[in-house]
């Protein structure tokens, strides 16, 4: 039986004989898993196909709950990948690598591929902010995974006009109000009109996350307790840390 999805790249992984080993988000937003045989030839007509966050109509062939199932067709439709770009590039890796994580085989969850694809479409348009882009991308990922509260009120008293001072496992957000905190480690001022931001804006217009100390503040938040859930070791993370942060 043969299935055609369009779907997003996430990781390919070289496998024996010159093949590749694909996962890919699908359009439901479920991850799935097929096997490219001599994909890596240089006679290989879909190489260029199998680039981290392309976009591509794919045909697998094999049973329907088949683990790994055989890719027969691969055709590129879109990449967010920028010649001489390595910011952009580089957080077109984690992107996958966190994606890969988050979905599940058997699990659908269009928001997962939604998401993905405006952060393709925003990296390919604007790759100088594609910082903003993944931090955009984090955010979203914990309210999708229910980890991450509405700023819009503290957790503890119902405050809406108190500035934020922590994120809290079990209340949420708590402001300064209600919470005593130590001024070094409160999150600075700012940082729920950041938050309400990055829930209204769209991907290409994600502000940067150095754009403020309250920015900064969040992005670091945010993404520590994303990597934590996942179970940390994120080999892009600790690439990109290296070469751009």
């Amino acid at each position: 039986m043969i299935r055609t999805h369009v779907a997003i790249i996430l990781r390919p992984t070289p496998f024996q004989e010159g093949g590749v080993v694909v996962s890919l988000l699908n359009e439901l937003g479920e991850r799935m898993v097929g096997i490219a045989r001599g994909a890596k030839k240089p006679s290989a007509k879909w190489v260029s196909a199998f680039e981290p966050l392309a976009l591509v109509r794919v045909s697998f062939f094999g049973k329907e709950h088949v683990e790994l199932r055989r890719i027969t067709r691969c055709d590129l439709l879109h990449s967010p990948m920028t010649l001489g770009h390595l910011e952009s590039n580089l957080v077109c890796a984690c992107l996958a690598d966190l994606f890969d994580r988050v979905a599940r085989e058997g699990v659908e969850d269009e928001r997962l591929f939604r998401l993905l694809s405006a952060c393709a479409r925003a990296l390919k348009a604007q790759p100088d902010r594609a910082l903003g882009v993944l931090a955009y991308a984090e955010h979203w990922l914990l309210h999708c995974l229910g980890l991450l509260p509405h700023p819009r009120i503290c957790g503890h008293c119902g405050s809406e006009t108190s500035p934020l001072a922590r994120l809290d496992p079990e209340q949420g957000w708590c402001c300064t109000a209600c919470t005593p905190v130590d001024p070094a480690e409160a999150l600075p001022p700012g940082a729920r009109e950041h938050l309400r931001v990055l829930r209204t804006c769209r991907a290409e217009e994600a502000p940067d996350p150095s754009s403020s100390e309250a920015a900064q503040a969040i992005t670091r938040l945010l993404r520590d307790r994303l990597v934590q859930e996942l179970g940390g070791n994120l080999q892009s993370y600790q690439v990109l840390d290296r070469l751009v942060l």
